[in-house]
């Protein structure tokens, strides 16, 4: 792996890096799908394996659905930080979910406020994650973590480039598929 697919591959800091776990439950299509959540019992053990659930809480079909349309307006969040349009069904699915997950502002014995969860549960599972999201646009981190520009890919990665110019999770997988399609085209163009 080169210099390069490193930097991209790197996890999102802080609590950032939990946006782009749950983004990449799923990404890619076909041989290369990567699929991790497919039922409540495997969301619940995901959410209590990253500390955003306690142990033993029920988790819904409903629940299920609701983190999965999370999920993927997320994905079209990161896409738009990656050049790439964001549905306005995406912003409202994203909007919706926000408003039924309420924060309340709390401030930690140094001073510094955070985002907490008003409410429990897979509710306050999703508060947490929007608690986050909103946290990142505001201090910058957020339009570094994108959605990779392989359409058949979109796994989330953090873009560490200087010039925040990383459009591909990685240069050695999509983005060198992404140039060979491209010469490829070129070249049968030529030919022609």
């Amino acid at each position: 792996m080169s210099t390069i697919d490193e930097d991209l591959s790197k996890a999102a800091p802080g609590p950032l890096a939990l946006v782009q776990a749950l983004v990449n439950t799923q990404y890619g299509q076909g041989r290369r799908a990567h699929v991790d959540l497919t039922s409540p019992e495997q969301l619940r053990a995901w959410l209590v394996a990253h500390r955003l659930l306690p142990d033993g809480t029920p988790v819904s079909e409903g629940d299920f659905r609701r983190v999965v349309q999370l999920r993927e307006a997320l994905r079209s969040l990161l896409g738009a930080n990656n050049e790439r349009e964001t549905p306005a069904s995406q912003v409202d699915v994203f909007n919706r979910l926000a408003s039924n997950a309420p924060l309340t502002v709390r401030f930690q014995h140094d001073g510094v406020p955070t985002l907490e969860p008003d409410i429990a549960d897979v509710d306050g599972a999703i508060a947490r994650l929007v608690g986050i999201v909103f946290t990142a646009m505001t201090d910058g981190t957020w339009a570094r973590l994108k959605a990779c520009r392989n359409e058949r890919c979109q796994k989330a990665f953090y873009d560490t480039s200087r010039n925040r110019s990383g459009a591909w999770c990685s240069m050695a997988g999509c983005g060198s598929r992404f140039k060979a399609r491209a010469y490829r085209h070129r070249r049968a163009a030529h030919d022609v």
